[in-house]
């Protein structure tokens, strides 16, 4: 079996509005992303999809489709079954491990993975090594600017049977810098949340690398925790990316788990996190690290180390959402899946994949990944050459 064309096709999505307060979409103007369709000389198809965002991975729609045609160029009559092969060959075009080309591998890895599972009549789960669960607890991002909206999402989506919150807490430190000010309107949004709903719900606080100072960060969770413990508290990348040392020092002082999300690029990556003991849960983001081919060796270095694994929404589409319930089923105990991304936006140009009831997202045993392409809606969202 050899590939003999990929197919790129950027489409533009358009956030839903919601209907109450601030909302995760409140700050994402209209995204695009690109879907792969992989043919074959045999006839089988592979969907695929390469998402990314230029504020998050530095990446602009040119740059990834210019990455996604050399890939398409080198990777033209090999065989698709081969995915190690795959990433060699993506490796000659790129480097093994360059940031800016990651989300374009990991849309190729994504439609070869997909063939895959149709050849075999096999979900994709079970090709990634078997399935502990195909059903799961869900988390969402709360981005909202106040301490009562805070509150009011929170309650919202623990009603709605979500089991876990990721409180952003890092605008106005983003904004005003590190100070007295900024930091107490942050922890006013994060102790709004936490007063909001039981302890059992995960709250991730997260900063997003903006709190600077590994001791103003110990300084202002032990006032938190000092007046009451929150045993479903956790902190995630409040500094540098690069601060593994700083995260090492937050992670000894402090009784709640550390998170590293940013940090997370490569096994290489995963495995200096583990030797300087600076994390005890990864949020990973296949896309961000290559493919689910990458994101499985990290996920190995994760559950040998007993460090815990939660999986983020880019957002995608729904192809990709339902990509990420693949990884989660393959690890013996996943956190709360962020797996709604998709329904930030008013359409997606799949049918089939993951669904979501009560809070919990399930994927069921279709060969791939499940999904079949909507022809008219993805042509409907499609972007013109000179749009970009």
């Amino acid at each position: 079996m050899k590939i003999k064309q990929i197919e790129l096709f950027p489409i533009r999505m358009k956030p839903v509005k919601a209907d109450w307060g601030s909302s995760q979409v409140a700050h994402i103007p209209g995204m695009a992303t690109v879907i792969l369709r992989i043919t074959t000389d045999s006839g089988v198809v592979g969907l695929g999809e390469a998402a990314s965002g230029p504020a998050y991975f530095n990446q602009t729609l040119g740059s990834l489709l210019d990455w996604l045609r050399n890939y398409s160029k080198a990777l033209y009559d090999c065989n698709p079954l081969d995915i190690a092969n795959a990433h060699r060959i993506m490796d000659r075009v790129s480097g093994e491990f360059p940031t800016g080309c990651q989300p374009a591998r990991a849309g190729i890895d994504l439609a070869l993975y997909d063939i895959i599972g149709k050849v075999q009549g096999r979900p994709v789960y079970e090709i990634l090594g078997g399935a502990y669960q195909t059903s799961f607890d869900m988390l969402t991002n709360l981005y909202e600017s106040t301490p009562e909206s805070k509150a009011a999402a929170s309650k919202k989506f623990v009603r709605e049977g979500f089991k876990g919150l990721k409180i952003k807490i890092g605008a106005k430190t983003r904004e005003m810098g590190v100070n007295v000010e900024s930091l107490k309107w942050e922890t006013a949004k994060l102790m709004a949340a936490l007063e909001a709903v039981p302890d059992d719900i995960q709250i991730d606080a997260d900063p997003n690398q903006s709190w600077r100072s590994p001791k103003i960060v110990v300084t202002v969770l032990e006032n938190i925790l000092n007046k009451k413990f929150y045993p479903n508290l956790s902190i995630e990348q409040p500094l540098h990316h690069l601060d593994l040392i700083g995260h090492k020092f937050i992670r000894d002082a402090l009784h709640i788990p550390v998170i590293l999300d940013e940090a997370v690029v490569s096994p290489q990556a995963m495995l200096q996190i583990v030797m300087q003991g600076a994390a005890d849960r990864i949020v990973l983001k296949f896309n961000r690290v290559g493919g689910l081919f990458l994101a499985k060796k990290i996920a190995t270095i994760c559950e040998t180390a007993n460090v815990g694994i939660s999986l983020d929404t880019m957002p995608f589409t729904k192809l990709g959402d339902t990509a990420a319930c693949h990884l989660a089923a393959t690890l013996r105990e996943p956190y709360p899946v962020d797996a709604e991304g998709h329904l930030w936006f008013e359409d997606t140009p799949f049918i089939g994949g993951l669904t979501i009831k009560n809070g919990r997202a399930s994927i069921n045993d279709a060969p791939g990944f499940g999904v079949e392409l909507d022809e008219d809606k993805l042509m409907a969202m499609r972007i013109s050459h000179d749009e970009w």
